[in-house]
């Protein structure tokens, strides 16, 4: 028994987008890992002190570092070694960001909502770091990016109650 011709379209369509999702599912498992800021050490506090802002003593810290792919293709990359990863952050709190800058590009550290700069780092030179503060005064879901590569360094912040 032959199967119509609609009916074979109908399965190949179904098994593509079945792949597709899969393979979409599997990438983002594994290539957007979160992470969690950690508390500062009373060594870290003692040396956070940066031209852009001054740690208070409740900051968490973050490090965030670009990362060169291949062929001029930018990410940022955290200790972790996650690229682009999703930063969850706890409201009310002070979070110092950290950026040393390996490449041999200058890259900034942009955060905002909705196409709203809320915060950002000074300009980043090849071989120079930076460090800024940054207050996750509430809740919600806000973007991060480079100002030079906004396509390739980009990623999420959950800001969380607690």
């Amino acid at each position: 028994m032959d199967i119509p011709h609609f009916n074979k379209k109908t399965l190949t369509s179904c098994i593509i987008i079945s792949i597709l999702l899969i393979g979409m599912s599997y990438s983002s498992h594994y290539l957007v890992q979160p992470i969690s800021a950690k508390k500062s050490s009373s060594n870290d506090k003692a040396s956070s002190t940066s031209t852009e802002a001054s740690a208070s003593n409740s900051n968490t810290s973050i490090a965030l570092n670009p990362l060169e792919l291949k062929n001029e293709t930018y990410r940022w990359q955290n200790t972790s070694e996650a690229i682009n990863p999703t930063l969850h952050l706890i409201a009310n709190t002070d979070y110092l960001i950290k950026i040393k800058n390996p490449t041999d590009t200058k890259h900034e550290l942009i955060i905002g909502s909705n196409g709203t700069e809320l915060a950002k780092s000074s300009e980043i030179k090849p071989g120079k770091s930076v460090k800024f503060t940054f207050n996750a005064n509430s809740t919600g879901t806000l973007e991060y990016h480079c100002e030079y590569h906004p396509d390739t360094m980009k990623g999420i912040i959950e800001i969380s109650s607690q």
